[in-house]
């Protein structure tokens, strides 16, 4: 729901609920001003009448007349006012009257005079009310919609422009961010906030990226020399078996070392959206080319390769579906058993690779996590599946697994499913 039809809709509520409160209040406020006015008549004729009867004695012409009743000396009652239904012929149905009673006397003969006025009708003055106090509320609504909308589309559209604006920008740019001014003192703090907010964002992202650079280029550079130094030592002959054996396994660790260093930048690389590229991709040739390149450690395994693939072009970067597909073809080689098998399928909406193995300890979920590791490959990182996970993220591919006892099956579709 956007802004203009929720504050509309509690402008309706708002406007539905005072509507009874102003109908009551109408019918009350009109009903005290009406008993007012017809009792400071009734008031003023009884003092027309006592003014009679005190200077001739007897009681003078009155329309407001209703009765003259004789008392006992001495009896005693209040005035007081009421309203009554009467009867009137000329109507044929009851009319509602105001009543004043009063007690006064004629020639020493204490009487009750009661004087009467007419009221309106009180059905026809609730169907007044009721017609009135509606066409105020229609009013109202009107206003309050139209002027809503008025400022929906004069005040909020620097705002909406604004928010356009900040869903397409990309902070990895360059280019700074204009938001369109507005003469709303808080929308324009708004923009001032949000222009520094961005700026501090880009300022750490560039930092961040800079450090990443820099930490994966000077790291790099001494772990080569280290290598390079344990190749020299281990090449001598002055070393015993058991110095050779830690020699080797400084250049494994140092060669590991390295290799995340490259994998946690790549990931980064991704992350930071340095890969836009989108070529036309040659699937199967990409697969073939990797296979050929494996041909090696594959026939060192006994591995049965079979495939079955269709050629499929797919909008992406060629370097980041080069490593996609490699680290897919490269886990199911490296976590594969002697002898083992690998099967490969391709067509228009995946690639799908199953291969057998050992079954695994991690959940599956957990399984496209940073530093996962699903066996005890000495060489795995438990990089490859999410630096994989990272590249789908980007152009819409969908990574799924699942194993069935030590069948293990990589399902790569081109199109993310949207359930």
């Amino acid at each position: 729901m956007n802004l203009v039809r929720k504050t509309n809709t509690y402008y309706l509520l708002f406007l539905a609920l005072i509507f009874p409160v102003m109908l009551s209040m109408d019918y009350y406020l009109i009903q005290y001003l009406v008993n007012g006015e017809v009792e400071e008549l009734l008031l003023h004729e009884r003092e027309r009448i006592d003014f009679h009867l005190k200077e001739e004695g007897a009681l003078p012409t009155s329309n407001y007349l209703f009765q003259t009743v004789p008392v006992k000396e001495g009896s005693t009652f209040n005035e007081v006012f009421r309203d009554t239904l009467l009867y009137e012929a000329y109507a044929d149905k009851n009319i509602p009257y105001r009543i004043y009673t009063f007690k006064s006397s004629i020639n020493s003969q204490p009487v009750k005079i009661s004087l009467k006025h007419i009221l309106l009708e009180i059905n026809e003055l609730i169907w007044t009310l009721f017609v009135t106090t509606s066409f105020i509320i229609v009013l109202l609504a009107l206003g309050f919609y139209f002027i809503n909308r008025k400022i929906y589309k004069w005040a909020w559209n620097p705002f909406f422009k604004n928010l356009a604006k900040l869903k397409q920008y990309d902070v990895t740019k360059k280019e700074p961010i204009h938001l369109k001014s507005s003469n709303i003192i808080e929308f324009e703090e708004l923009n001032h906030v949000i222009t520094d907010l961005i700026h501090q964002v880009k300022k750490d992202f560039q930092n961040l990226k800079e450090f990443n650079e820099n930490i994966s280029h000077e790291v790099q550079t001494p772990l080569a020399i280290i290598r390079n130094k344990v190749v020299l030592l281990l090449e001598s002959q002055n070393l015993d078996e058991k110095e050779l054996q830690r020699m080797q396994a400084i250049y494994q660790e140092t060669n590991k070392l390295s290799k995340i260093g490259k994998s946690l930048t790549l990931i980064s690389r991704i992350e930071n959206q340095e890969f836009k590229r989108l070529d036309s991709v040659d699937v199967h040739t990409i697969i073939g080319n990797i296979l050929s390149h494996m041909e090696e450690i594959i026939n060192f395994k006994h591995l049965t390769v079979s495939t079955e693939l269709n050629p499929v072009t797919i909008e992406c970067d060629h370097i980041l579906a080069d490593i996609l597909l490699t680290n897919l073809i490269k886990n199911a080689v490296q976590h594969n058993k002697e002898g083992g098998v690998i099967k490969m399928a391709l067509n228009e909406e995946k690639f799908e690779i199953i291969n057998t193995g050992e079954i695994s300890e991690i959940a599956t979920e957990k399984l496209f996590n940073r530093f996962q590791k699903g066996s005890s490959v000495k060489e795995s990182l438990g990089l490859g599946l999410a630096i994989n996970q990272k590249i789908c993220e980007i152009y819409g591919f969908q990574l799924d697994y699942q194993r069935k006892d030590k069948i293990h099956t990589f399902s790569l579709f081109f199109k993310r499913n949207k359930e």
